[in-house]
């Protein structure tokens, strides 16, 4: 008979049900998108050109009727990337033709490269021998036989039929997005009711929302990259016509077009000018200020206009870009790469509003993937302390002591402690948490050596007074005794920290300074264990000892007066700093005569 319960193998049937189904879906997706590119490709065009030119419409639309705006904007936009494609043309055909002018200077930079590489051991080595395979390979060629070309006299419909073929599949890609374009900006609004009905009828609220966000987030992207890289390539531009580069436009446009490759495109292109200055420029120094005009641009508009403007509009991390890049332009080629950052938002805002697409996000998203205990307890596990060290600083050094301790550390206890209670750690895991503890507790209190006051009647209280921390049940408790001994150290209390293996009982009374036994828990424990540990500890008979318990889930119990929850042997829950504030007032209650702790409570 198996020994698992028959919900816990359900659900994990489920899961893989659920995770086989999500695989199969997936390579559906994959597989549709890439044979049915030449029909998805068009669309996802015209529907990105719609939200870059939607703006447009709506500041048109407010001096003329939406049909007229309409026919303006794509009219204007039509002749703005005409005019963009006929001038790199152009530029393009003059670059090709004045390159066989300048092979003299090429010729010259060559044999400066021989130069200083030659006698340089295996480097000079390795170009002598490329330089004599090029000339090998120059010989073969110009030693080849002549080939006798048939000329084959051809009707003068099929001249232009050959001639015609190859413009008929782009042109009629591009009167489709055209036309798509125009009716997706005249039906707008029907097209988002079509969208909330068909896809969420039930909760219009989310799904009119979820339109609203893609909108807004793709919107607004698509348009500051527009004219972030059209400001781009227009002051490289001006600078490399400044430094003389021939054909100083086309290289401005060509930097400006592959800067909406993410990461990559800068790179490219900043390489092509490079070498084209290298070839027609005379010596080093003029290829060099080429590729650093465009390096320090393209750096400062990145790292500095850029996240101004854009701001948290694109939430998408580098390295899901980059991924993004390479599966779109595996799957649609180079305009692939060019729409694989507006279709990542896209599929970052369905994982944001869709619950079963909240992987997507997760993927994604540039927010953390995991809260910062839950950081902590996964370096911990595998005892990469100085990170784990390093995250709970900065959560105490955001959110302040108290709560940064709470959020950082004794949640991180809690979770420990529930793994343990499910008989997920092994005894090394566990070992490794506790060390691990007190290892980031050290760090933490020589990084922000803080402490804060006592409250006034607290002062002389804390001064006779010294707690005893200690683990109830075993070794996560003993992390949960640390973390509370740690925080009331920051009261300016003195505190000893024993582990739960510490057979030694406490004694009652020590020179005159009263020890106040606190027994530490990080979940909540039975009234045997409590029983137990308290006669353990030598304290059964007295009323001092506290069973304190890290938790998150219910209300702190600084409502009851602690001495009655000592007493009683009942249990003081809540989090770390309710903890300690509730300590403080046991040390008042049990070294401040009746009249004066009235007082001070009243």
């Amino acid at each position: 008979m198996s020994m698992v319960p028959r919900s816990t193998a359900d659900r994990a049937d489920a899961s893989l049900l659920r995770l086989t189904a999500l695989c199969l879906l997936g390579g559906m997706a994959i597989l549709t998108l890439y044979f049915g590119r030449d029909v998805l490709l068009p669309c996802a065009v015209a529907v990105l050109l719609a939200f870059i030119l939607g703006r447009l419409v709506s500041l048109v639309n407010r001096v003329m009727p939406l049909s007229l705006s309409v026919a303006v904007v794509v009219v204007a936009a039509i002749v703005f990337i005409g005019l963009l494609a006929v001038l790199v043309t152009v530029q393009l055909a003059e670059v090709a033709g004045s390159l066989t002018g300048y092979q003299a200077n090429l010729h010259k930079k060559v044999q400066d490269v021989r130069e200083i590489l030659q006698g340089s051991g295996a480097l000079g080595r390795f170009v002598a021998m490329l330089v004599s395979l090029g000339q090998e390979f120059t010989a073969n060629v110009e030693a080849a036989p002549e080939r006798v070309v048939h000329l084959q006299t051809d009707s003068g419909f099929e001249r232009i039929t050959a001639l015609l073929a190859p413009l008929l599949h782009p042109v009629l890609s591009i009167s489709i997005i055209v036309i798509l374009v125009i009716f997706i900006l005249l039906d707008r609004e029907h097209l988002s009711d079509q969208i909330v009905r068909l896809f969420g009828a039930n909760d219009v609220h989310a799904t009119s929302e979820a339109i609203a966000d893609a909108a807004s987030r793709l919107g607004r992207v698509l348009s500051l990259q527009v004219i972030t890289n059209l400001g781009f390539a227009a002051v490289v531009g001006v600078g490399l016509f400044v430094l003389g580069l021939p054909n100083a436009v086309l290289w401005g446009l060509l930097a400006g077009g592959f800067r909406f490759v993410p990461y990559i495109g800068a790179a490219v292109g900043a390489l092509l000018p490079t070498l084209i200055a290298f070839a027609i420029m005379p010596g080093w120094l003029h290829p060099l200020m080429v590729a650093g005009w465009i390096v320090l641009w393209d750096v400062l508009i990145g790292q500095i206009i850029e996240p101004l403007l854009f701001g948290d509009s694109v939430g998408v991390t580098p390295l899901a870009l980059v991924l993004s890049a390479i599966l779109w332009g595996t799957l649609w080629g180079p305009l692939g790469i060019l729409l694989s950052t507006p279709l990542t938002i896209c599929l970052l805002v369905l994982g944001r509003h869709v619950p079963q697409l909240r992987f997507l996000q997760i993927l994604l998203g540039h927010e953390p993937a995991l809260t910062p205990y839950q950081r902590i307890y996964g370096r911990l596990i595998r005892r990469a302390v100085v990170d784990a060290s390093s995250v709970a600083l900065a959560e105490i050094e955001e959110k302040g002591p108290e709560k940064g301790l709470d959020d950082a550390m004794g949640r991180m206890v809690v979770l420990a402690e529930a793994d343990r209670a499910l008989d997920r750690l092994s005894a090394a895991q566990i070992d490794a948490i506790v060390d691990g503890t007190d290892e980031i507790l050290d760090f933490i209190g020589v990084e922000s050596d803080e402490r804060a006051p006592p409250a006034p009647f607290a002062a002389d209280a804390v001064a006779r007074v010294r707690f005893v921390c200690l683990g109830g049940r075993g070794q996560i408790d003993d992390a949960a005794a640390a973390i509370i001994a740690f925080a009331l150290r920051r009261t300016g209390s003195e505190v000893v920290r024993l582990r739960h293996g510490d057979s030694a009982p406490i004694e009652p009374e020590e020179q005159g300074v009263q020890l106040l036994p606190v027994v530490c828990y990080a979940s909540r424990p039975s009234a045997a264990v409590r029983r137990y540990t308290s006669r353990k500890l030598g304290v059964d008979g007295g009323n001092r000892a506290c069973h304190a318990v890290i938790d998150y889930d219910v209300a702190a119990t600084a409502t009851r007066p602690v001495e009655d929850i000592v007493a009683s042997r009942d249990i003081l829950a809540g989090d770390v700093a309710t903890i300690c504030r509730v300590m403080t007032q046991h040390a008042v209650a049990v070294t401040t005569p009746p009249a004066v702790s009235a007082a001070a409570a009243s």
